[in-house]
């Protein structure tokens, strides 16, 4: 088959939705997740570790970055100060390294500046360097925390066609909210993919919900963290089954995972309780 995007239909409980559907897709995936440290360093200094840890992950089809990682999600007084329009500088550094990279990136999130809102926002941009889309945090935490008085709720819930299969986004605190996720798989996702700045003090939380969403929707959770001071690290890939394919504790450094797609697909077609409610 050749390869491209085409739309289909899904008929849940008589409910018609639209999805794309990419055709000639690969069977396997591989993932690169950068869990950064977020340290007590200037701007430029993140900026060339981060390039490295890039790098690092050369080879991989699709490449993960953490939650605000150029900030830090500490820093929420300083969120307006430092935000940038979605063709500002981090975005084109991630255009840039697509390219090199030959790698499409999930860029974490930045805090965007549109018009006279603010938004944490992830970028999804395809190997050739294109911004193919971004996706807006939706649920802005409120306890022990200000996100909402500094950013703007987002409202769109797009899934990204790629020459492998769909991609939805979600970030942090929105893992703890299945209907957003259920949202993204009814559209096609296959990839589910979580940048995070997941707190330490609540690792079961986040190793219980990253499985939850995948078991689910049966469907591939790709969570992304940094570590660091408070932070928990512990990004991961979990399988359909809820199985974590591949893990790593509190250190700095790139998670490689392949993703079997196909047999997901399989799966997905033989015992269909995603669309059985």
């Amino acid at each position: 088959m050749s390869s491209g995007i085409q739309l289909a239909h899904i008929d849940l409980k008589g409910k018609l939705i639209q999805v794309m559907v990419a055709i000639g897709r690969k069977k396997v995936v591989e993932t690169a997740l950068v869990q950064l440290k977020i340290a007590d360093e200037t701007d430029a200094a993140r900026m060339e570790k981060v390039r490295a840890l890039l790098l690092a992950a050369r080879g991989a089809d699709i490449i993960v970055l953490p939650e605000l990682w150029r900030l830090g999600y500490a820093n929420l007084a300083s969120f307006r100060k430092a935000a940038e329009t979605i063709d500002g500088e981090t975005v084109s550094f991630l255009r840039d390294m697509a390219a090199e990279l030959n790698a499409d990136i999930v860029g974490g999130s930045i805090v965007e500046k549109d018009a006279d809102q603010y938004y944490n926002t992830a970028v999804f941009v395809d190997r050739k360097g294109n911004l193919c889309g971004k996706y807006r945090k939706t649920h802005l935490l409120s306890y022990r925390s200000q996100e909402r008085k500094f950013l703007t709720a987002g409202a769109e819930f797009p899934v990204f066609g790629t020459r492998w299969g769909n991609l939805g986004i979600a970030i942090c605190y929105d893992l703890r909210f299945p209907e957003l996720f259920r949202r993204l798989a009814e559209r096609g996702a296959e990839l589910l993919i979580v940048p995070s700045e997941w707190p330490t003090i609540r690792m079961e939380a986040w190793q219980a919900l990253c499985a939850a969403r995948a078991v689910e929707n049966q469907c591939h959770v790709v969570a992304c963290n940094a570590t660091g001071k408070g932070l928990l690290g512990c990004s991961m890939v979990i399988d359909p089954n809820g199985v974590r394919i591949a893990a790593m504790g509190k250190e700095e450094g790139v998670l490689r995972a392949m993703i079997n797609l196909e047999r997901m697909r399989t799966f997905r077609q033989e015992f269909p309780a995603w669309q059985e409610r």
